[in-house]
C-alpha cells in the first residue's frame, strides 16, 4: 500500500476512536439522558431537587451509578421511545436493599436497624427501620418504599403519625395495611 493511504487510515482510526471514547464518556453523564425528554424532569431534579437524588448528586453520584442499562436494554429503550411505547411518568425502580447497601455506609438491615435506633415521633422513641419490633409476622419494608429518588419521600412522620394516634386511614389509602 501507499504510504500516503496508510497514514490516512491511522488517521481515521485514531478519530474514530477518539470520537468513540468521548461519546462513550458523554453517554456517562446526565447531560446525554436529559436528550431524551421523557428523562428531562429526572435529570433537572437530580441537579436541581429537594428529592433524595439531589442528595446523590451532591455526592458525585450520576444516573449510570444506579442505572446500570446493558446495550440491550439501551435498545430496548430507544424502541419504545421512537415508538412512544411509554408511561409519563415512568414507573418507579425497585432496587433491592443489597443495591443501596453497597454504597451506603451500613452493610445490612441488622447494621441499618442498630445503627438508627432512638428517633423520637409524636413523644414515643421508633426505628424507622424496624417499624415492629415485637411483631414476628411483619413484612420488611424495602428501602424504596420511604425513600424515593425522583419523587417526594413520605418521611417518617407519615407512618408514625398514625401508627402512634392508633389511626390507619391514610395508611389504607396508600396500600400499606388493609382493612380487615
Amino acid at each position: 500500500m501507499h504510504r500516503k493511504t496508510l497514514i490516512i487510515i491511522a488517521v481515521v482510526v485514531v478519530v474514530l476512536a477518539a470520537a468513540g471514547i468521548g461519546l462513550w464518556k458523554y453517554h456517562e453523564q446526565p447531560q446525554f439522558c436529559s436528550l431524551c425528554h421523557i428523562m428531562k424532569p429526572y435529570v433537572e431534579g437530580w441537579k436541581n431537587s429537594d428529592y433524595l437524588v439531589k442528595a446523590h448528586a451532591d455526592k458525585g453520584v450520576t444516573c449510570l451509578k444506579c442505572h446500570e442499562p446493558t446495550i440491550q436494554q439501551q435498545v430496548e429503550e430507544l424502541v419504545k421511545f421512537i415508538k412512544k411505547d411509554y408511561q409519563v411518568p415512568l414507573k418507579q425502580r425497585r432496587f433491592p436493599d443489597e443495591w443501596c447497601f453497597r454504597c451506603h455506609e451500613h452493610g445490612s438491615r441488622e447494621d441499618l436497624i442498630a445503627r438508627t435506633q432512638g428517633y423520637v415521633v409524636n413523644d414515643v422513641q421508633v426505628n424507622p427501620h424496624d417499624p415492629h419490633p415485637n411483631s414476628t409476622e411483619v413484612e420488611v419494608f424495602p428501602c424504596y418504599s420511604c425513600h424515593k429518588m425522583h419523587r417526594e419521600s413520605p418521611g417518617i412522620n407519615y407512618c408514625y403519625s398514625c401508627h402512634h394516634k392508633g389511626t390507619f386511614e391514610s395508611c389504607y389509602k396508600v396500600g400499606c395495611h388493609t382493612k380487615g
